[in-house]
């Protein structure tokens, strides 16, 4: 079940050279197997293709997505000694069988590489107020007013004029509930954002500069780059200009960081050169990934230090991460993101069922039925138990009352 959920080590450990590759191609193609025992019938020529089957396009490019399946029928046809036919001539031995058996599994570093297409999207009603929470220290409700998601539309990654309304009003309360309100005492979350203001003004702006680099790599879940602060600083500067004082002008540019792109999308610090269509992604971008994926909320400080040092994609680094995080008590988020939707139960507790047709259906055997599922999902993940359990599982988690049903 791991696997499921770290496979960028899969990929990593499975990666192999351009030449490694060709090496393997012509193993394939000159298989002695496929030319003793398979041509004859189902040949190189298109034309020739007993039973509908022809070997003759899925030998040319084998690691091709359209010929997984043929392959995969082939493996277990030889496994099971269903092919070649009882009644031909020529049987292979038991030895040649696993030969063959084991030359099909190297398809996979055949196949060529496709990530799929890069969208940076928003994040989501419930990511959004947790990141509040950790980055801010506030409770996450503060954005319950923002709408649900629409289920089925994928990744969200526009803001309309309403949206934008939104997210300024909640970042607005978010700074009154941190900092306290303007003109207020400096709260204890203000202090530790902001420090306190130095004795020279001459030295304020060098300071605002350094509390900039601060709050943007929490908020931005990375380094930010010269530019994204060359626009904080501006906003302090324009705050400053209009008779704010420090601690006042450091609120604003706050403020900006809360309704910025890089606080609402989960963005990468460099844009992809036009030369490449295909790039690894920076160890940042992959924290933030992982932490939202699992956690439904920002890197914690060792995520985020492992990306800082560079190690974060490491294989056995990464994998000792994503068993971390799926211990904490924060890896519900997994479920309740990814899991509910995924085996149709998202919504369960909150369903209307007619009480005469479904007298059964209370609001307490829903929360069973929910809970149930999330137990069995939970007890799959942190065991590592295969995914067929999902399907097969001789166990389950049950209460007393959905246990009489």
């Amino acid at each position: 079940m791991a696997m499921l959920f770290s496979s960028p080590v899969i990929a990593a450990e499975e990666d192999v050279s351009e030449k490694k590759r060709t090496e393997i191609l012509k193993t394939f193609r000159d298989s002695p197997f496929l030319n003793k025992y398979c041509i004859e019938c189902h040949g190189k020529n298109a034309n020739v293709k007993k039973g509908d089957v022809s070997f003759a396009n899925a030998l040319k490019r084998p690691g091709a997505g359209e010929f997984r399946k043929q392959w995969q029928a082939t493996f277990v046809n030889v496994k099971d000694h269903s092919m070649p036919p009882v009644d031909a001539k020529n049987q292979p031995t038991d030895e040649e069988r696993r030969k063959f058996l084991e030359l099909i599994p190297l398809i996979r570093y055949l196949n060529p590489k496709d990530p799929g297409l890069f969208v940076i999207r928003r994040l989501n009603k419930v990511e959004y107020g947790n990141t509040l929470h950790d980055f801010l220290g506030i409770d996450p409700s503060v954005a319950k007013d923002l709408p649900d998601e629409v289920p089925g539309e994928g990744y969200l990654n526009t803001l309309s004029p309403l949206q934008t309304e939104q997210y300024l009003v909640i970042a607005n309360e978010a700074l009154n509930l941190a900092l306290g309100m303007k003109d207020g005492p400096a709260t204890n979350k203000q202090k530790l954002l902001f420090g306190t203001t130095p004795s020279s003004e001459s030295d304020w702006r060098n300071a605002a500069k350094k509390v900039a680099h601060s709050l943007t790599r929490s908020a931005y879940r990375r380094p930010a780059t010269d530019e994204e602060i060359a626009v904080l600083l501006r906003v302090y500067e324009l705050s400053r200009e209009n008779k704010l004082d420090y601690q006042a002008s450091l609120r604003m540019m706050l403020k900006a960081v809360l309704i910025s792109p890089q606080f609402l999308f989960i963005t990468p610090a460099k844009e992809t050169p036009e030369n490449q269509t295909i790039v690894a992604l920076d160890d940042h971008h992959l924290a933030s990934r992982l932490s939202y994926f699992l956690w439904s909320t920002m890197p914690d400080a060792e995520l985020s230090g492992l990306a800082d040092l560079g190690k974060l994609h490491e294989p056995e680094t990464l994998r000792t991460q994503v068993k971390r995080m799926l211990l904490d008590p924060r890896s519900k988020a997994l479920f309740e993101g990814f899991g509910s939707q995924w085996l149709g139960v998202k919504g369960l507790k909150d369903k209307r069922f007619d009480p005469v047709k479904f007298p059964g259906m209370t609001p307490e055997v829903r929360a069973a039925m929910y809970d149930e599922v999330w137990l069995l999902f939970d007890s799959i993940v942190r065991s590592n138990h295969s995914i067929m359990n999902f399907i097969n599982s001789d166990y389950t988690f049950l209460n007393e009352k959905l246990a009489k049903i």
